[in-house]
């Protein structure tokens, strides 16, 4: 782990973890983690003064197209942010998708989806459904879109592709999932095992946010937690975790069932890095790598 991964680290614990001690009610946790972000969103980094974004408001979703000058036409990369589903939009995420763009030579979309408690499960995918439908048209995706997102935004990105693919919509070229958020039971081990190691996310408030975006629907409803959904007939996927994150059991239990359904699959344990580092590339190295690394993954797939 670099230096500055480990002041990082440090830093979101001191700013996320350490606020919340053992006593704090339901009403402090639920309210701590988007208050956190929100107070943050001052210190993210902003893209280029040159980044081209472009803002698209369609039939029942919206988003911003956001690219590096001189770009070409032809690979789409759809990104769903994170934020449990209670903060987040294509402002904060702008500076990350600009990285996606100059790594994937792509042009990236990022789905400006509806928010907990305003709307619950499944009015997110369906958003996401339609702004899929938009860009299966588009002359930007002629060779091929790919799905990727961290955190909430990852729960968003596999619940998609199930949707893609049993809708019998045009297939995904390939998934991405970084730290994703897919079990919202919240029945893996990992969850205990590594509270101690988690530097951002308070078990309690992932619970929490959970029974905010699950609605009428069942906690184990595959709408709600996808890694209870048939994972069968998806595109290749890459997922990208932290070894000391409480959602490492998410995707190591992902892995399993991809493997089980004979699906094209990595899953790379990126030791010691905080819930969704490659958001910190900025500054640490290893976010720079991981980007990386999705780009190696994305370049073996698109059409030409």
């Amino acid at each position: 782990m670099s230096i500055r991964a480990w002041l990082v680290r440090r830093t979101i614990r001191k700013v996320f973890r350490d606020p919340l001690g053992p006593h704090a009610t339901d009403d402090e946790v639920a309210a701590h983690f988007p208050k956190t972000l929100i107070a943050g969103e001052s210190r993210m980094p902003k893209a280029p003064s040159d980044t081209i974004v472009e803002n698209i408001e369609g039939e029942g979703f919206k988003g911003d197209w956001v690219y590096a000058p001189g770009t070409p036409k032809g690979r789409v990369i759809f990104y769903c942010h994170g934020g449990g589903y209670v903060w987040g939009g294509p402002r904060q995420y702008s500076e990350f998708a600009w990285r996606l763009s100059v790594a994937n030579q792509a042009r990236v979309f990022l789905i400006d989806y509806t928010l907990a408690p305003e709307k619950v499960c499944p009015t997110q995918t369906e958003e996401a459904l339609k702004a899929y439908d938009y860009l299966c048209g588009h002359e930007y995706a002629s060779n091929g879109i790919v799905i990727a997102g961290d955190s909430a935004g990852g729960h968003l990105a596999l619940a998609t592709a199930h949707q893609i693919r049993d809708l019998a919509k045009p297939s995904l070229q390939a998934i991405s999932l970084i730290s994703p958020w897919l079990d919202l039971t919240g029945s893996g081990d990992s969850i205990t095992t590594n509270n101690k190691t988690e530097v951002m996310l308070d078990p309690r408030g992932v619970a929490i946010a959970g029974e905010m975006f699950r609605g009428d629907l069942a906690i184990d409803d595959p709408r709600v937690s996808p890694l209870f959904a048939d994972q069968s007939n998806l595109p290749p996927v890459l997922i990208q975790v932290g070894s000391g994150e409480i959602l490492l059991s998410d995707s190591l239990r992902l892995q399993e069932k991809l493997k089980e359904s004979d699906a094209t699959n990595e899953s790379k344990v990126w030791k010691n890095m905080h819930h969704v580092w490659p958001m910190s590339a900025a500054v640490v190295p290893e976010g720079r790598k991981a980007i990386t690394e999705m780009a190696n993954h994305f370049a073996k797939y698109w059409k030409s």
